[in-house]
């Protein structure tokens, strides 16, 4: 009885509202070296009719204001200061599905390039008859190997949405609680609310669509030469020329990068392909 008026009261709300957010606390470990330095994002989940899209709303948060601020500076000085410690967040990647085919496509950025890469790997449960209390939802454990790692899903059937975090979905509920076996990943939710419409502008209507093994040469590519774009001149596909002493320079700012490249080896994704 409980649950059929969950059910009643959800589809109404979904019925009057044109979409829900649901958002999840995201905790990860970046540095399988240094366990003890654990990330924390919000991460919004936007459900529609047609489909849904998972982003950070840290960065999406940090991005608008940092966009505002922008356009005060060029209507006030008509020239631009931008400050890039002021940018925040971790999670810079999108995932997008279209429903009901559930065509999943992870949306992110190389360089200067925005990809969209079509996710062609199946999403495979075992569900397991182990329930539990998450929050205020009623839940249930399922298990799946995904991209190298082994996951565990909680999911509630008070809430008939087969999605969840990340490129997770097609389980008989919405997923309250998601974490790899090593519990270097983990999505909780938060918090449920109706908006009015998903912020459309974080998902590029121009992105270079690409397969799974496009992406990961792709990646690797730009970890063995992450300073490619700072090398080229951004005006009519000009290559800049540098001088010695910043050549140095750019050699030390590679440096550095890959420093950081090997500090995040604990990526959600240990398998691309």
């Amino acid at each position: 009885m409980k649950n059929s008026i969950l059910l009643f009261l959800f589809l109404s709300i979904i019925t009057s509202a044109q979409s829900q957010r649901f958002t999840y606390n995201y905790q990860f470990i970046p540095d399988s070296t240094n366990v003890s330095d654990v990330k924390n994002e919000l991460m919004n989940l936007d459900v529609s009719k047609s489909g849904s899209k998972f982003y950070s709303y840290t960065v999406y948060q940090s991005d608008s204001l940092m966009k505002i601020d922008l356009d005060r500076q060029l209507a006030a000085t008509g020239s631009l200061n931008i400050k890039s410690d002021n940018r925040k967040g971790l999670v810079r990647y999108t995932v997008s599905k279209k429903y009901p085919k559930y065509e999943i496509s992870l949306h992110n950025r190389i360089l200067r390039d925005q990809y969209n890469v079509s996710e062609e790997r199946p999403v495979v449960w075992k569900i397991t008859s182990e329930k539990m209390k998450i929050g205020e939802w009623s839940a249930q454990k399922a298990e799946t190997d995904f991209a190298g790692r082994h996951w565990y899903a909680w999911f509630t059937t008070d809430i008939p949405i087969q999605d969840g975090p990340y490129k997770f979905h097609g389980l008989p509920g919405l997923i309250v609680k998601l974490e790899d076996q090593t519990l270097s990943h983990r999505f909780t939710l938060q918090a449920v609310k109706n908006i009015s419409s998903i912020p459309e502008e974080i998902f590029g209507a121009n992105d270079i669509p690409v397969n799974a093994k496009q992406y990961s040469k792709l990646l690797k590519d730009y970890e063995n030469d992450p300073t490619k774009g700072l090398k080229q001149v951004q005006m009519g596909g000009a290559i800049m020329i540098m001088k010695d002493g910043q050549n140095s320079n750019m050699k030390e700012q590679e440096g550095r990068i890959k420093e950081r490249m090997k500090k995040d080896n604990n990526k959600i994704e240990l398998k691309n392909i």
